[in-house]
C-alpha cells in the first residue's frame, strides 16, 4: 500500500493529538458500554428509581439519548464531517441492540431514528455556525488585507513610490507568486503606459510598454472597467499581445477613482490558480484602494509642478523687478549728480551775477534794480528746489554716511517744507547695513511720509528704527485721518493704494515683509521688517 501523502499523515497527527478527539472517543466508549452491559444500570434514576417509574427510563433510551452529545460536540469541534462520522460510529453502536437484544424493537428503532434525526440537525447547525466563523474569519481577513493595502499606499504622495508599494502589497497580502505590473491610463492618447512592474521580463517591459486602449486584455479592461480573469491566458484568443513564457492564468484588475477608470493593475500567477469569487471582489476593492491613492498622487504632482512653475515665474518677476528698480536708481543717482554738478552750480552762477548787478543798483534805475532783486529771489528759490529734487531722487549721505544721517536729513526737511512735526527714533546699536537694504528702507520711509505729506492730514509723524539681532525693523507712524484698511493686502492696488504695493514689492526684493495697520480716524502705522544678511 502506498504511503498516504504528507498533508493527509500531519492532519491525522494533528486529530490524535487533540484532546477533543480522545474526550469523543472516550464519551462513544462508556456509552457504547453502558448499552451492551445489562448488570450496570446507567443512571441514578434507572437504579434507584420507584418500581412505578416509567418504563422507557429501563430500556436503554437514555444511553441512546445520551449518544446526541458526542455528536453534538464532533460537529462544532471538527465540522460537518466530524459530526457525520461520529453518527455513524453512534448508529453502529445502537444497531445491534436495536435489531437482535432489545425486548421492545419498535420503541427501540423509534428511539435510534430519534438520534439519527436530532443528531444530524445538530450537525447541520454545527456546520452553520463553523460556516459563520469562517465567514468571519475571512471578512476580518479581507478587511485586514484592505487595512494592509491602504496604509502601504496612503504613506507617500509620490507616485512612484505609491505604485510600487502597491504592487509589493497586493503581492504580499493575497499570498500570491505572480508576475505583476500596472498601467496607467493617457486619457488624450487612449493609451495604457506602463510604470511600474514585477518579475516581468525585460524583452516584455519594453514591448509592451505602451498598449492602446481596447486591445489585449488590459486595454479591454481600461475600456470596460470591469475585473477580467482567465484561466490559461495562451488559449485566450482575446490576448492579442506578447505573453510571457510559460504556462499561467491572468488576471486584469481595473484602477478606479470616482467611478473613472486611471490605469488597470493585472497579476500573472505562477501556478494553478483558481479564484473565488469574494478573492476577485478583494481584487477589485484593492483596485479602487490603489487608484484613489494614484489619483491623489497625480494630483499632488500636479500640483506640485504648478507651484514650482509659480515659484519660478515669482523668482523671474522678483528678478526684473531688482532689475528695473537697480536700473530706476542708477538713472536716480545720474540724474541727481547733473541736477547737483550742472544745473544747480549754473543757478548758483546766475544768482552770483544777478547780485553783482543788483549791487550796482545806484548806477541801474529803480525798477531795474527791483526787477534784479526779484529775479535774484526766484532763482534762490528755484536753486532750493533742484538741491531738494536732488536730494529726493538719491540723497548723498545715504551712500556717503548711511542710511540714518539720510533718514535724519529727510525727517529734518518735513516741517520746513509741509509743517508736519517729524521726529526719528533710534533703538538698538548703529551700523550700517549692506548698499541694497539701506536703499530700499530709505525709499519705504520716503514713500511713507510722502504719503504722510499727500493724503493723511497728519501734525506729527514718528520714523522708528530698531536694531535687532541680525534684524532692522522701521516703522513710520502718523496722527492722520487713516483710511479703512482692505481685509487681503492684494486689494490696496484696486483701492489706488499703489504707494503701499510699491512699498510691499521693495520689501520682498531684500526678503523683508510690510504690514500696514490703519483704521478712520486712528492714524496709520506702516512697518517693515528686513533680516540683514551678510551682517
Amino acid at each position: 500500500m502506498p504511503e498516504p501523502p504528507a498533508p493527509s499523515r500531519n492532519h491525522l497527527k494533528e486529530l490524535l493529538a487533540s484532546y477533543q478527539f480522545w474526550l469523543i472517543v472516550a464519551l462513544l466508549a462508556i456509552l457504547g458500554f453502558l448499552q451492551y452491559t445489562p448488570e450496570i444500570r446507567p443512571l441514578p434514576i434507572t437504579l434507584s428509581g420507584p418500581p412505578s417509574a416509567p418504563s422507557h427510563l429501563t430500556r436503554h433510551a437514555v444511553e441512546r439519548v445520551l449518544l446526541v452529545a458526542p455528536i453534538a460536540f464532533a460537529a462544532l469541534t471538527f465540522g460537518m464531517m466530524g459530526g457525520l462520522i461520529t453518527l455513524l460510529v453512534a448508529v453502529l453502536i445502537m444497531l445491534p441492540r436495536v435489531l437482535f437484544m432489545s425486548p421492545y424493537p419498535t420503541d427501540a428503532c423509534f428511539e435510534m431514528a430519534a438520534v439519527v434525526l436530532v443528531g444530524g440537525l445538530l450537525t447541520w447547525l454545527g456546520e452553520m455556525e463553523n460556516r459563520e466563523k469562517r465567514l468571519r474569519k475571512k471578512v476580518i481577513a479581507e478587511l485586514k488585507a484592505i487595512n494592509t493595502i491602504s496604509a502601504l499606499v496612503c504613506r507617500s504622495l509620490d507616485l512612484e513610490q505609491v505604485l510600487g508599494t502597491g504592487l509589493d502589497g497586493v503581492l504580499e497580502v493575497i499570498d500570491l507568486q505572480a508576475k505583476a505590473g500596472i498601467f496607467l491610463l493617457d486619457g488624450k492618447a487612449q493609451e495604457l503606459h506602463l510604470v511600474a512592474h514585477r518579475g516581468l521580463s525585460e524583452e516584455f517591459v519594453q514591448q509592451e510598454r505602451i498598449v492602446p486602449v481596447g486591445e489585449c486584455l488590459c486595454g479591454l479592461v481600461a475600456q470596460s472597467g470591469e475585473i477580467l480573469f482567465t484561466e490559461e491566458s495562451g488559449e485566450d484568443v482575446r490576448h492579442s499581445r506578447m505573453r510571457e513564457t510559460g504556462s499561467h492564468a491572468h488576471i486584469v484588475v481595473p484602477l478606479k477613482s470616482r467611478d473613472r477608470v486611471i490605469g488597470v493593475m493585472f497579476l500573472y500567477p505562477r501556478d494553478a490558480y483558481q479564484p473565488r469569487s469574494w478573492s476577485l471582489e478583494l481584487l477589485a476593492f484593492i483596485g479602487r484602494q490603489i487608484g484613489v491613492c494614484v489619483e491623489n498622487a497625480q494630483l499632488y504632482e500636479r500640483e506640485r509642478q504648478a507651484l514650482e512653475l509659480c515659484q519660478i515665474s515669482n523668482e523671474h518677476s522678483r528678478r526684473y523687478v531688482r532689475n528695473i528698480t537697480r536700473a530706476q536708481e542708477d538713472e536716480r543717482k545720474r540724474m541727481a549728480r547733473e541736477l547737483h554738478d550742472d544745473t544747480a552750480q549754473v543757478l548758483l552762477l546766475l544768482s552770483r551775477r544777478i547780485d553783482t548787478l543788483a549791487s550796482s543798483s545806484g548806477r541801474l534805475p529803480e525798477h531795474v534794480a527791483q526787477g534784479l532783486e526779484e529775479l535774484r529771489d526766484l532763482t534762490g528759490d528755484i536753486l532750493q528746489g533742484v538741491r531738494r529734487f536732488s536730494r529726493d531722487l538719491r540723497p548723498p549721505t545715504l551712500d556717503d554716511l548711511g542710511l540714518l544721517s539720510a533718514l535724519e536729513g529727510m525727517t529734518a526737511g518735513l516741517p520746513e517744507a509741509d509743517g508736519v512735526e517729524t521726529e526719528l527714533e533710534v533703538i538698538g546699536e548703529r551700523r550700517r547695513l549692506l548698499p541694497e537694504t539701506e536703499l530700499v528702507l530709505f525709499r519705504i520711509a520716503q514713500e511713507a511720509l510722502r504719503n504722510v505729506q499727500r493724503h493723511a492730514q497728519a501734525t506729527k509723524a514718528v520714523v522708528r528704527v530698531e536694531f535687532g539681532d541680525n534684524r532692522i525693523r522701521i516703522t513710520v507712524c502718523d496722527n492722520g485721518k487713516g483710511f479703512e484698511q482692505p481685509e487681503m493686502f492684494g486689494t490696496l492696488a484696486q483701492k489706488g493704494k499703489m504707494g503701499l504695493v510699491g512699498m510691499r514689492e521693495r520689501a520682498q526684493l531684500v526678503g523683508g515683509t510690510l504690514t500696514v495697520r490703519s483704521g478712520l480716524g486712528q492714524g496709520t502705522v506702516v512697518a517693515v521688517d528686513v533680516p540683514e544678511e551678510g551682517h
